[in-house]
């Protein structure tokens, strides 16, 4: 019975969760009541503050417990196109997953700033520092490889995906429809510019030009 009992309660903390998710998504952030959620989980109010600490604890479970599909960390000797293709389908399906997505629209779209701790801006920076730790042990293994130029600026190229994947992902989330074109021309284009990288985006000092 102990058993059931246990795995009950998991399930219906995890049903909380995600009826959050549905209604932070649907409603955002300030405008979500607790009334909301336990009505679209089928749940009382009282089973939510059994879980949680009240909505701001089930926002943060939320954040904390969802990973989006690209943080999941690709293996650290990988070669830079079988890399590249993880990191693209790792993209793909952060957009086309429905929790995923929903979680993305949330921290981009659905929040509000905050004076104090700000636990949306704090989950955004991480999942930020994931991809570009996983970005920058891409490239230099390519670098190292030879699939890529020595000479690249892996930081200035850190730089330029990091606003290329947020212009991306905030542009997508607001479509209702399918943006899978959208995804792969960017990514294409990126992938060209890194194997055909422009002069702006090598080293100068390292090829004798200042």
């Amino acid at each position: 019975m102990a058993k059931t009992t246990r795995k009950d309660a998991a399930l219906t903390r995890q049903g909380i969760i995600s009826a959050g998710a549905r209604v932070f998504c649907r409603d955002g952030i300030a405008g979500a009541t607790l009334e909301a959620i336990a009505q679209e989980a089928g749940v009382t109010r009282g089973a939510i503050y059994w879980h949680f600490k009240g909505k701001q604890g089930l926002l943060q479970a939320l954040l904390s417990e969802q990973p989006l599909p690209f943080e999941r960390a690709i293996p650290s000797g990988i070669a830079f196109m079988p890399g590249w293709e993880l990191l693209c389908q790792a993209l793909e399906e952060t957009m086309n997953d429905d929790i995923s997505r929903r979680l993305s629209r949330i921290m981009l779209h659905k929040s509000e700033r905050v004076a104090g701790h700000d636990p949306v801006a704090s989950r955004l920076q991480g999942i930020r520092s994931s991809f570009i730790g996983q970005l920058r042990l891409l490239l230099d293994n390519g670098i190292a490889d030879g699939e890529l130029s020595e000479h690249l600026d892996v930081e200035l190229v850190c730089d330029v995906f990091q606003s290329c994947i947020s212009g991306l992902l905030f542009e997508c989330l607001q479509e209702a429809g399918p943006s899978q074109k959208k995804i792969t021309t960017m990514l294409d284009t990126l992938r060209h510019l890194l194997l055909n990288p422009p002069a702006h985006w090598l080293r100068l000092e390292t090829i004798g030009l200042r």
